[in-house]
């Protein structure tokens, strides 16, 4: 199958003119979207890695991850490990977000589905992402949080009592 390409904005557009039902159903249908994509970024990572994700090194993985992210339009992410069981992917020129829109709440839902299945495909196991920031909220980046389950719901409760997000990950 083909690549189609949206102009720059139209995601964060088609992602605004979902959302405008102001329904969690939304919501979710955008991350199931954002999973139901993992598939073909999967195939074209791990070709170009020259083996299925499971199998690809590390490094090999973040790096052909950014190369198909940059490539395909959604813009340059940077891997950090911040303890054990946390990561982060950052983006500072994510096409999800609209950076002149002013949200309350962070909305890259399409690349958080996205994400956590890709991760959940790489290492074989379940992976939680969490949208901790967005440009659209007038961040200077979108930061998505990975690890277990079981870790990033720790982490969003922390959230949900007004902790910020470095003292939820230090309360783990």
């Amino acid at each position: 199958m083909g690549e189609l390409r949206l102009p720059a904005g139209g995601l964060a557009e088609l992602r605004r003119a979902i959302e405008e039902t102001a329904t969690q159903d939304a919501v979710r249908a955008l991350r199931e979207a954002g999973r139901r994509l993992a598939a073909d970024a999967e195939l074209a990572i791990a070709e170009r890695g020259g083996r299925p994700l499971p199998a690809l090194p590390l490094a090999t993985f973040w790096s052909e991850l950014n190369r198909y992210f940059d490539e395909a339009g959604w813009g340059y992410i940077e891997h950090q490990e911040l303890n054990p069981g946390i990561g982060a992917v950052i983006a500072s020129d994510w096409a999800e977000s609209d950076p002149h829109e002013d949200r309350g709440a962070p909305g890259c839902h399409i690349s958080t589905g996205l994400l956590a299945e890709l991760l959940t495909r790489a290492v074989g196991q379940p992976v939680a992402v969490l949208e901790v920031g967005c440009r659209s909220q007038g961040n200077d980046a979108c930061r998505f949080l990975f690890g277990s389950p079981t870790t990033l719901l720790l982490v969003h409760k922390r959230l949900a009592q007004a902790a910020s997000v470095e003292d939820a990950l230090t309360a783990l």
